[in-house]
């Protein structure tokens, strides 16, 4: 069993549902990392973000993000749970996507933004709002 918690990316212009809402599910996820090599390369990381983008935007803006805090490396299955309006923040307020490209990355400084040396990415697109997905990390940058 992974042990891990999760927290509210902090990003500029973001909105949170109520708790009085229903949370809106994006998706359910599974994040793995690839193989024997990249666990060894992502030995010590302990952050992991979850991306959301709307895969019909041309904007290169992300939907929505959550960032999770690993209690130890990451092998295997690395996180499993919802994305939901209770843990993903949302930047903007325009309407919720019909398809969805989710990215994992294990963030070697563990700070939001754009990729960076030493971090490990993986990501799956065509995704339905609500569905399964399992993203495989298989990347490094």
């Amino acid at each position: 069993m992974r042990f891990f918690t999760t927290t509210i990316l902090a990003l500029g212009l973001c909105s949170q549902a109520s708790a009085a809402d229903a949370p809106q599910l994006f998706s359910e996820v599974e994040v793995k990392i690839a193989d024997a090599k990249l666990e060894k390369q992502g030995a010590g990381i302990r952050t992991l973000y979850i991306t959301i983008y709307d895969e019909a935007s041309k904007m290169p803006m992300p939907h929505g993000a959550v960032k999770i805090t690993l209690e130890k490396d990451a092998t295997g299955t690395v996180y499993k749970g919802k994305l939901d309006s209770n843990n993903v923040v949302v930047m903007g307020q325009g309407s919720l996507p019909k398809t969805l490209r989710i990215k994992a990355k294990l963030d070697k400084d563990g700070t939001a933004g754009p990729d960076g040396q030493g971090d490990l990415v993986g990501t799956v697109s065509g995704v339905k709002m609500g569905a399964k997905a399992t993203i495989t990390i298989d990347k490094s940058i």
